[in-house]
């Protein structure tokens, strides 16, 4: 095939989140020109990101502990390369020039053997009150204009470019003006989830409606460049999801934080359903999605958020500044999400039962009544709720609808262990490589930091695998 270039470089990379920043940076300190190609600004999800990097053991506990996370949808030479290289990401992050701290606890699922191999990090904060994400984003910013690597933003990559049967350069388009880019070395997707992606979430997500807390960019668009070349997909139906809040004055939701422990959470029939205080952050919305197979729907999309009003004087709901609504800045009473509507108040159960459209108004008064008993007699039989955190309710109540909400999805075309995406016969398509949540390594549980721990770490493998291709003549 033979193509009109108007740019040049050894390595290309489409997106410029973390993931996406750290090949650009290792290809580049390896002797790679690079050019980078974004459709929106810049940071994707990393820059929205609130806490933590994972920065593993490196043994074979944390081997043992990655396995057991994955329920077998990893191979030995996947978690050995995730294991050994993001096990050097404290290294990595002090070599460009940034100091970390410790962030307790490490595990999501300290049952698991291996459990304490999972030590997490954050990027000391450059500013008061900046988040962990943020700190990260801006030492990746940083170091990318320190290097002068090239980033078009605002420009989509519309195709990739093969010759006979392997990878040559990208298709680009900003605005009305479309150029190519050949790729001397290697192409780099890290282009995101699919976390606003409508089609893709119906058709592999386990349930729906899902919304979403990060990045309205990611809609999936590196998932479609990959499959137009015959690549092989993983980990479609795996996500970290909490629960959240979705107002239709924005397109992001909010994330469910309560500040004290006198709040349930109910179906729509006004039923408890689990241990409210014992749910896993990042694996909440497995508690929502089973099918109810009598009424033939999600009863659990959306839930029901209930709590009192001491809870409401407590402090916000949410965490503030969190994800792409960060800007927002909540009431710290709840009093002026109370006023928008958002939040329904009712001076009994069944009236806010009613303003929440739970029809079983008599079943939320009986459910709210058993709670009551709970936390007196300070045992929570039903769900195993601990004692200290059954707290009764005091005052008026208050309720908001509760969704599964996305942080980020992690699937997404599938790679070998050095970081290159296969077809669907298991071999890799010739200079393309993936990074990043778009074909994560995450394909069941999922560790807090694994994310980030990921661009950093095999960000810089793959920046580093790209870069060491052999040029095209």
């Amino acid at each position: 095939m033979t193509n009109a270039w108007d740019e040049e470089a050894d390595v290309v990379v489409l997106g410029c989140g973390g993931a996406g920043a750290v090949a650009a940076i290792t290809a580049y300190d390896s002797g790679a020109k690079v050019i980078v190609v974004e459709k929106g600004e810049f940071g994707g999800n990393t820059r929205l990101a609130t806490m933590a990097f994972l920065c593993p053991a490196n043994n074979s506990s944390a081997r043992e502990h990655i396995k057991a996370l994955s329920f077998g949808r990893l191979g030995d030479d996947i978690i050995d390369a995730y294991v050994e290289w993001t096990s050097k990401n404290v290294d990595y992050i002090k070599q460009l020039g940034g100091e970390v701290e410790t962030c307790f606890p490490g595990a999501s699922f300290s049952l698991l053997p291996g459990s304490e191999t999972m030590l997490r990090y954050r990027v000391k904060a450059g500013t008061e009150g900046e988040l962990g994400g943020e700190s990260l984003w801006n030492l990746l910013s940083e170091n990318l204009q320190q290097r002068n690597i090239p980033v078009h933003r605002h420009t989509t990559a519309t195709r990739i470019i093969r010759s006979d049967d392997e990878v040559v350069g990208v298709a680009t388009q900003k605005e009305e003006q479309r150029f190519n880019i050949r790729a001397r070395k290697a192409v780099v997707l890290a282009t995101g989830g699919f976390e606003y992606n409508e089609e893709l979430k119906r058709e592999f997500l386990p349930a729906y409606p899902i919304f979403a807390y990060g990045n309205a960019g990611n809609t999936g668009d590196g998932i479609r460049l990959a499959q137009e070349l015959g690549a092989d997909l993983w980990h479609m139906n795996a996500v970290a999801a909490p629960m959240g809040y979705k107002f239709p004055e924005f397109q992001s939701a909010f994330i469910m934080r309560m500040p004290a422990h006198g709040y349930i959470i109910v179906d729509q029939n006004g039923n408890r359903f689990c241990n409210e205080t014992g749910l896993e952050h990042y694996s909440m919305w497995m508690s929502v999605t089973s099918f109810d197979t009598e009424s033939l729907r999600f009863a659990r999309i959306p839930s029901y958020l209930i709590f009192d009003e001491r809870t409401r004087l407590t402090g916000p709901i949410t965490r503030v500044g969190h994800g792409a609504n960060r800007a927002y800045r909540w009431s710290a009473d709840n009093s002026e999400e109370v006023r928008r509507g958002w939040i329904q108040s009712g001076n009994s159960p069944s009236q806010l039962a009613s303003k929440l459209g739970i029809k079983a108004t008599e079943q939320l008064t009986e459910t709210l009544n058993s709670y009551q008993k709970a936390c007196r007699i300070g045992s929570d039989e039903k769900f195993g709720r601990s004692k200290e955190t059954l707290v009764g309710f005091d005052g008026k109540h208050y309720g908001v609808p509760l969704w599964p909400c996305l942080l980020n999805t992690q699937g997404g075309p599938k790679r070998n262990a050095r970081g290159e995406i296969v077809d669907v016969s298991g071999k890799p398509i010739k200079r393309l490589y993936g990074v990043g949540e778009m074909g994560s390594i995450w394909g069941f549980l999922y560790q807090s930091g694994g994310n980030l721990a990921e661009c950093l770490g095999l960000g810089r493998m793959v920046g580093l695998n790209a870069a060491a291709e052999l040029p095209l003549s």
